[in-house]
């Protein structure tokens, strides 16, 4: 099954918003691109007709993980590096 145009940009919005986690300093930022992330899983999902797995997805990868990786990340200290 050929992939259409927007499945295409989709596929490449995931992987730029997962490598734009990777280079983060602030977490938060991570959390939120993690969480495009999961949403754009969810959307390739739906479209490879697996509509299970995409709410799951939708659910787990896109809204409550990332809340929990908010709310974590948000009660806990921030030491900064510091340059010796």
């Amino acid at each position: 099954m050929p992939l259409g145009i927007i499945d295409g940009a989709v596929l490449i919005l995931i992987v730029l918003s997962y490598l734009g986690a990777l280079t983060q300093k602030d977490l938060i930022k991570c959390v939120v691109l993690t969480g495009l992330g999961g949403l754009g899983l969810a959307y390739i999902f739906t479209s490879l007709l697996a509509p299970d797995v995409a709410l799951t997805e939708a659910i787990l990868g896109s809204a409550v993980l990332p809340a929990f990786f908010a709310f974590t990340v948000m009660r806990t200290q921030r030491f900064d590096e510091i340059d010796e």
